[in-house]
């Protein structure tokens, strides 16, 4: 399922490789969309688990997440 959230602390593309680096190996392709405000991420999760997996590791690298936007 694809879920898009808004994101703090996300500033610059810096900030975006930062996620991409960390995170692209376990949850697979994550788009950051630089253009919006607050930043706003989107990601495929396969669980409720995959789910909070991913925000408890994007609160651990200081871009912990606002809220969610959208599931598609």
């Amino acid at each position: 399922m694809k879920i898009r959230y808004s994101v703090e602390n996300i500033h610059c593309q810096k900030c975006a490789d930062t996620i991409l680096n960390l995170l692209s190996d376990e949850f697979g392709d994550i788009d950051v969309f630089l253009d919006k405000e607050p930043r706003e991420i989107s990601v495929n999760l396969e669980s409720k688990e995959h789910e909070e997996a991913f925000k408890k590791e994007m609160d651990e690298i200081g871009f912990p997440i606002i809220e969610e936007l959208e599931r598609s």
